[in-house]
């Protein structure tokens, strides 16, 4: 117990630090760029999400089936092919990229040096993520903090200096230009240090066993991007980069509880793993449950508060915002209810299976983003995302429930249904009570103090 309490608060906190520095300081970054740069600086983000995603393959993500395929001796071994393979891949499509530069920054209507900065921001965050990863299921969880800490640290002050020092009207450059080199400077060390300790730049077999794990979950991140940023790319195409400022702000503090969940599930996916494969099912079953209990405590205590913190969190200009906050949070849960069934199908090795049905959820989101945009503006696509999770749930448990082949799965829906319906019903209530914050703030109080006390009698986190 005491070593799973350590690793899960060093992991929570790296992954805090990490994943949150968007939300940490998106107070400060939105009134220093304004509706229109912060939305800039938006897009250019979900482009260089997704090249982090498609050009070095994800590698990083066959690490954990790395752990049950090899023995403890081929460990570094692998990650190091793992990354050789990422290396010559990325160079293949950076080569093609620059080589039609202009071209491809005409089609995302972004300037070519910003083309470049994404290139190296993709590399950095691929190679952090490889790292990353690799400290969490080698439990090496103190020395990801650090990590964490160093990005988190150097991306604040660059970006401060940077953004001081430009135009008002161009100040969002200081701002990618900061994110891009801090991960340039921390992402390269990391790959050259993955390199140079397993010493096997490529191997036959473990690029088999890589790409054939790779290549589906390129398409299930990606999709799984489209599915969480199609909306901010179609507002900008059908209303403006002032509304997707807009929305992406309000986005970001929803964000808060995903990067929580990204936190969660990073410090139970080792001990999921590692229990499931030794058949503590009972086990797996509890720290399940905890987990579904912990999450739907805070998502709905998070809702409950989010009106008048959110008036706090950003300048006036933003506040039209508000009323999407508990759709964004609804998809964030609905997403984390689906963490359940994908790792079960990740253990099995059926990464096609999430690849399709989070294409399937993407397309769908996209369609609905569409249609509801045009009727209902910022809302719309806050909806079609939310529907859009929905699917891509029902895709998942219906798939490991009776269509997998196996009979061991753990998550049945009596075991999360109750916690969703209570999240949704919180939902419900926070609509009908925006205006009266005391209904709400004192039951989120309670709510916080009983799952304390419910932390401390397990005498575990999860």
């Amino acid at each position: 117990m005491k070593k799973q309490n350590r690793v899960a608060f060093f992991n929570i906190l790296s992954t805090l630090l990490l994943k949150g520095i968007s939300i940490f300081t998106a107070p400060l970054f939105s009134r220093l760029l304004g509706t229109g740069g912060y939305g800039v600086t938006s897009i250019y983000s979900i482009w260089a999400g997704a090249s982090a995603i498609v050009l070095p393959l994800q590698t990083q993500g066959t690490l954990v089936n790395a752990r049950i395929e090899y023995d403890e001796q081929e460990q570094g071994k692998y990650h190091s092919a793992a990354m050789g393979l990422s290396v010559t891949v990325f160079a293949a499509f950076a080569a093609v990229i620059l080589l039609f530069d202009d071209q491809i920054a005409s089609l995302l209507k972004l300037d070519t040096f910003l083309i470049w900065l994404m290139l190296l921001q993709a590399f950095g965050t691929f190679s952090v993520s490889f790292l990353s990863t690799k400290y969490t299921y080698e439990f090496k969880a103190g020395r990801n903090m650090l990590l964490s800490l160093g990005i988190t640290l150097t991306t604040l002050v660059l970006s401060v200096i940077l953004i001081l020092q430009l135009p008002k009207d161009i100040n969002h450059y200081g701002r990618i230009a900061a994110v891009s080199v801090t991960y340039g400077l921390i992402g390269i060390p990391a790959c050259i240090y993955v390199l140079a300790k397993g010493k096997t730049f490529f191997r036959r077999d473990y690029w088999k066993f890589c790409l054939y794990l790779a290549l589906p979950s390129v398409f299930y991140n990606l999709s799984d991007l489209i599915l969480g940023q199609i909306d901010r790319v179609m507002l900008q195409w059908m209303l403006s980069e002032s509304a997707v400022g807009q929305y992406s702000l309000a986005l970001n503090f929803g964000g808060i509880m995903f990067t929580i969940f990204g936190a969660l599930n990073k410090c139970w996916t080792p001990f999921f793993f590692d229990d499931f494969k030794a058949g503590k099912n009972d086990r797996v079953r509890s720290q399940g449950k905890n987990f579904l209990e912990l999450y739907t405590v805070l998502s709905i205590g998070f809702i409950l508060l989010a009106p008048e913190v959110y008036h706090v969190f950003a300048s006036r200009e933003f506040w039209d915002g508000t009323v999407l906050i508990p759709v964004f949070v609804s998809s964030y849960y609905l997403n984390f209810l689906c963490t359940f069934p994908v790792n079960y199908e990740y253990y099995h090795k059926k990464n096609k299976a999430v690849a399709v049905v989070t294409i399937s959820s993407s397309l769908l989101n996209a369609g609905l983003n569409y249609i509801l945009i045009q009727r209902m503006g910022l809302v719309g696509a806050a909806v079609a995302t939310a529907i859009s999770h929905s699917l891509q749930l029902t895709m998942h448990y219906v798939y490991c429930r009776y269509m997998l082949g196996t009979k061991d799965y753990p998550f049945g829906i009596r075991l999360w249904g109750k916690y969703a319906v209570c999240f949704f019903a919180v939902v419900a209530v926070v609509y009908l009570t925006m205006d009266f914050w005391f209904l709400r703030w004192i039951p989120g109080a309670v709510l916080g103090l009983w799952e304390l006390y419910r932390i401390y009698k397990r005498k575990v986190l999860i």
